[in-house]
C-alpha cells in the first residue's frame, strides 16, 4: 500500500496512547489536576514527553470532533450540502439540515462533549509538561506549543458553534467544570489568540518526514489568521497571511483532483492535516470519509451516504463554468471514477462527496479510512489574504487569481468581496467552511432563509440541555432555543 510506511511511522508517533508503552490506563481517564505521580518528575526525553501530546492529537479522531457532528453542524447545515443517506436515517441530522434542532439534539451534545474531553487532555498534558524535568529543556516549550495549538483549534470550533463557551485551562472534575459560566465569544477569541501567539513563538517551521502531521508555526499562523478573520481583524489577517506567503514553505498543489487522493496527502499545500489510517481500527478508526461514502454501493466502496452535494451547489459550479472543481467535488451515482471504480446507479442519492473518495484498492477495511482530513490548506491562506486586502488595501487580485488559475478560470482584474466569497465557496465546497462563511459574511438569511434559517437564532447552535441541567442554571441558553 502506497502510504503504509508513512502510516506506520506517523500514526504511532502522532496518535499513540497517552501513557508509556505497556500501560493499560486509558488516555481519557484523566486524574484531577495536582495529583501528579512522582514518576512524572523524572528526567525525560522529548520523545517520551510527546506521548502526552499525542493523546491530544488522537482526540481529533473523536466522532464529535471530526466526524458526524462536525460534518452536520459545519456543512450539512449549509446550502451546499443535504443530509443525504435515506430520508428516515438519523432524524437528529435532519434537524441540523432543516434548522429544527433543539438543545436535546444528540449531535449538538456530541460536539460539545468530545471537544471538551480533548481540551481536558490538552490541559492535563500542559500541566504535566510544565512539571517534568527535561533533558533538553528547549523541547518543553515546543511540546506545550503543540498542545496549545490543538486547544486553540478546539476552542475556535466551539466558539463558532455556540457563540461563547466556558473557558478552562486546567483539568477539572465534572462537578468543577459544571460551575464555570460561559465566557463571551470575544473572551474566547482572546484566549485562542493567546494560545496561538505562544504556539507561533515556539513551533518549528517544518518537521522531518517521520513526524509529518505535527503542528508547525505556519499552522499556528494560519489558524490565528482564521480566528482574526472571524473577528474581522483584517490588519492582523493581512499581516499573518503575508508572512506565510513570504515564507515560501507552501504552494498550491497543481492538480486539484489529485490533492484529495492518497498521493496528495501532506503535499505542498498541506498546512495542517489529520493523519488517518485503516490500521488497528480498535484504536485508530475515524469515519470522516466513511460516513460520506456512496451508500449501498459495492463492498468496500461504500459508506453511510451523508453530506451529499446539493443541487444548488452543482448549479453554482455550472453557472460559473467551474468545471475543474466541480469534477473533483461531485461524485455522481452511475459514474466511474478516474481510477476505474464504479458507483452503482441504484445508490439512493444522486451524488456524493468526491473529495473523500478513496480508491478501492486502498479500502482494505472500510471506505476512506485512510483519507486524511485537510484542516488547513494554503489556498485558504491566499483567499484570506485577498479578502483582508479588500478591507485594508493591497493587491487582492494576485492571491485570488493564483487560486483561480489552478481551477483553469480566467483572472479577475478588480475583485470584489463577493468574488472572494464565491471563490471560497468553490474551493472549499464540502470541506466544512460554507455554513460559518455565510454567517460571518451576513449572507445566511439570504442563502439559508428558505431552508429554515432564522436571524438572531440560527447563527449558533443550542447549548446542550444536559449541560445546562448539570450546571444548575449556570449556563445560559442561546436565544430562540
Amino acid at each position: 500500500m502506497k502510504k503504509s510506511i508513512f502510516i506506520a511511522i506517523s500514526i504511532f508517533t502522532l496518535m499513540g496512547l497517552v501513557l508509556f508503552s505497556g500501560c493499560s490506563k486509558n488516555y481519557l481517564d484523566l486524574p484531577v489536576e495536582g495529583v501528579v505521580p512522582s514518576t512524572y518528575q523524572k528526567t525525560v526525553t522529548a520523545d517520551q514527553a510527546f506521548q502526552y501530546v499525542s493523546a491530544c492529537y488522537a482526540g481529533f479522531r473523536k466522532y464529535g470532533v471530526s466526524v458526524f457532528a462536525y460534518i452536520g453542524m459545519f456543512e450539512i447545515a449549509s446550502d451546499d450540502a443535504d443530509k443525504g443517506s435515506t430520508e428516515s436515517d438519523n432524524p437528529a441530522m435532519a434537524e441540523l439540515d432543516k434548522f429544527t434542532c433543539q438543545p436535546n439534539n444528540e449531535h449538538i451534545s456530541s460536539f460539545w462533549n468530545d471537544h471538551y474531553t480533548v481540551i481536558s487532555n490538552c490541559n492535563y498534558a500542559i500541566n504535566v509538561l510544565q512539571k517534568m524535568n527535561f533533558a533538553d529543556t528547549t523541547a518543553r516549550n515546543q511540546l506545550i506549543a503543540e498542545t496549545k495549538f490543538i486547544r486553540a483549534f478546539l476552542y475556535l470550533q466551539l466558539n463558532l458553534a455556540y457563540g461563547g463557551v466556558p473557558l478552562t485551562d486546567t483539568t477539572k472534575s465534572a462537578d468543577e467544570f459544571s460551575k464555570i459560566p460561559r465566557s463571551t465569544a470575544q473572551q474566547v477569541y482572546q484566549f485562542i489568540e493567546k494560545d496561538l501567539n505562544y504556539a507561533i513563538k515556539y513551533l518549528p517551521e517544518t518537521y522531518s518526514y517521520e513526524q509529518t502531521g505535527r503542528a508547525t508555526v505556519g499552522a499556528a499562523e494560519a489558524l490565528l489568521a482564521r480566528t482574526c478573520m472571524y473577528e474581522e481583524k483584517w490588519d492582523q489577517v493581512k499581516a499573518l497571511t503575508d508572512k506565510i506567503i513570504a515564507s515560501d514553505v507552501y504552494s498550491l498543489y497543481p492538480d486539484f483532483y489529485r490533492m484529495f487522493r492518497v498521493e496528495g496527502e501532506n503535499c505542498s499545500e498541506s498546512i495542517f492535516e489529520l493523519q488517518l489510517t485503516s490500521m488497528d481500527q480498535g484504536k485508530y478508526r475515524c469515519e470522516y470519509g466513511f460516513d460520506q461514502g456512496p451508500r449501498n454501493n459495492f463492498a468496500k466502496l461504500q459508506g453511510w451516504g451523508f453530506c451529499t452535494p446539493s443541487t444548488k451547489l452543482i448549479n453554482f459550479f455550472e453557472n460559473r463554468n467551474d468545471l475543474v472543481r466541480k469534477a473533483a467535488t461531485i461524485l455522481y451515482r452511475g459514474s466511474r471514477t478516474k481510477e476505474g471504480d464504479s458507483i452503482d446507479a441504484k445508490c439512493p442519492n444522486p451524488a456524493y462527496n468526491y473529495k473523500v473518495y478513496e480508491q478501492l484498492k486502498y479500502n482494505t477495511v472500510d471506505y476512506a479510512l485512510d483519507h486524511n482530513i485537510r484542516f488547513i490548506r494554503y489556498a485558504e491562506v491566499l483567499l484570506m489574504n485577498a479578502e483582508a486586502k479588500l478591507h485594508v488595501g493591497g493587491d487582492a487580485a494576485t492571491p485570488l487569481n493564483e487560486v483561480r488559475a489552478r481551477a483553469k478560470l480566467d483572472p479577475i482584474g478588480s475583485p470584489t468581496l463577493q468574488d472572494v466569497w464565491d471563490e471560497r465557496r468553490a474551493e472549499f465546497a464540502l470541506e466544512e467552511f460554507r455554513f460559518f462563511d455565510l454567517v460571518r459574511t451576513k449572507q445566511a438569511v439570504k442563502e439559508l432563509g428558505a431552508l429554515g434559517f432564522k436571524s438572531g437564532k440560527n447563527e449558533v447552535f443550542p447549548i446542550p440541555q444536559t449541560q445546562i441541567d448539570l450546571s444548575n442554571g449556570v449556563l445560559i441558553q442561546n436565544p430562540g432555543y
